[in-house]
C-alpha cells in the first residue's frame, strides 16, 4: 500500500485536494455560514491569478517537491529518524506531528514584521471562504516551501510522511478557511481532534490580539500547548470583521496591488497592522 501511495503521489494529492476544495466550495453555496462582503468573482480571479504566480516561482527557485526531498533526505541519511530504528507506522505517525508543528511555527513566523509584508496577503481578503486557502503572495509560497524543505531535512522525515503530511495539510487548509455552517455542538466536538472553520475565522479577524490566535492548521494541539488558542471572536462570528484594518474597498486588493502590496508603505502605523505573536488563552 505504501509502495503505491508513493508511486502515485501526484494523483493521490491531486485528487484528494480538488475533490476536497469542490466540497466545501458546494457546502458553502448551500450552507454557508457568513454572507459575503464582497464579489466572488473578482476575488476568486485573484485568489487563482496568485496561486498560479506561486506556483510559477516556486518551480523558478525550488523545482523540488516536498515528497521527492524526503525521498532525497533519506538517500543521504539526513535527519533525526535516518537515526532512529523505529516501525515505519511509528515514524510516520510522529514524523506527521512534527511536520505539523514546523507548520504552526513557520504560521507565526510570517507574523512577525520581517515576513508578515507578504503573509498579509492572505488576511487583506475581505471574506473567507476555500477560496482564501489558496491566496499567498508567490514569494511567500517560495519561502514557505523552503521552511518545509529545512523541517523535512532536519528530522528526517519518512517519504511515507510526507506524502500524508502534505495531504493532509493541503485539505485541511481548504476546510478551514471554508465559509460552513457546522452545529456549535458538533464543532465544538470537531475542533478537539481538527482545526474548524469557525476556529481558524478568528484567526481572520480585524482585530490584531485575534488575528495573533489560532495558528493551527490541522491539529489544533498547539495553539493549546502554546497559549495562542481563542474560542471566540470578541464579536461574535456574524459581526466580526474579517480582513485587514489598511484594506477594506475592492480597490485595495486588486490582483496588481496584490503583487505589489509587500513593497507597498502601509496606510496605517506598524504597531496596528503588523501583528506579532501575542498569545491568547
Amino acid at each position: 500500500m505504501a509502495s503505491w501511495l508513493l508511486a502515485h503521489q501526484a494523483q493521490v494529492q491531486s485528487y484528494l485536494w480538488l475533490g476536497s476544495f469542490i466540497a466545501v466550495a458546494l457546502w458553502e453555496s448551500f450552507q454557508p455560514r457568513r454572507e459575503l462582503a464582497a464579489g466572488a468573482a473578482a476575488r476568486w480571479f485573484n485568489n487563482i491569478a496568485l496561486k498560479g504566480a506561486g506556483f510559477l516561482l516556486v518551480w523558478l527557485c525550488l523545482p523540488i517537491a516536498a515528497l521527492s526531498f524526503a525521498v532525497l533526505a533519506q538517500e543521504r541519511g539526513w535527519g533525526l529518524f535516518n537515526y532512529l530504528t523505529l516501525p515505519l507506522w511509528l515514524s510516520c505517525a510522529l514524523a506527521v506531528l512534527m511536520l505539523d508543528l514546523g507548520t504552526y511555527a513557520v504560521h507565526r513566523l510570517f507574523h512577525t514584521r520581517l515576513l508578515w509584508r507578504y503573509h498579509k496577503i492572505h488576511h487583506c481578503d475581505l471574506d473567507v471562504d476555500c477560496g482564501t486557502s489558496i491566496r499567498h503572495h508567490p514569494i511567500e509560497s517560495v519561502l514557505a516551501l523552503g521552511a518545509e524543505l529545512i523541517v523535512i531535512a532536519s528530522i528526517g522525515a519518512p517519504p511515507l510522511a510526507v506524502l500524508i503530511a502534505v495531504t493532509l495539510a493541503a485539505i485541511a487548509a481548504v476546510f478551514n478557511h471554508g465559509n460552513v455552517a457546522i452545529p456549535a455542538k458538533i464543532d465544538r466536538l470537531v475542533r478537539r481532534f481538527v482545526v474548524t472553520p469557525d476556529m481558524h475565522r478568528i484567526h481572520h479577524s480585524t482585530m490584531v490580539h485575534e488575528t495573533n490566535s489560532n495558528f493551527s492548521n490541522l491539529l489544533p494541539w498547539w495553539d493549546h500547548l502554546f497559549s495562542t488558542y481563542r474560542d471566540e471572536p470578541q464579536l461574535g462570528h456574524d459581526s466580526m470583521e474579517l480582513g485587514l484594518e489598511e484594506t477594506r474597498t475592492t480597490k485595495d486588493v486588486t490582483l496588481w496591488r496584490l503583487l505589489a502590496m509587500p513593497f507597498l508603505s502601509p496606510k496605517s502605523t506598524p504597531a496596528s497592522s503588523t501583528p506579532g505573536p501575542q498569545p491568547q488563552s
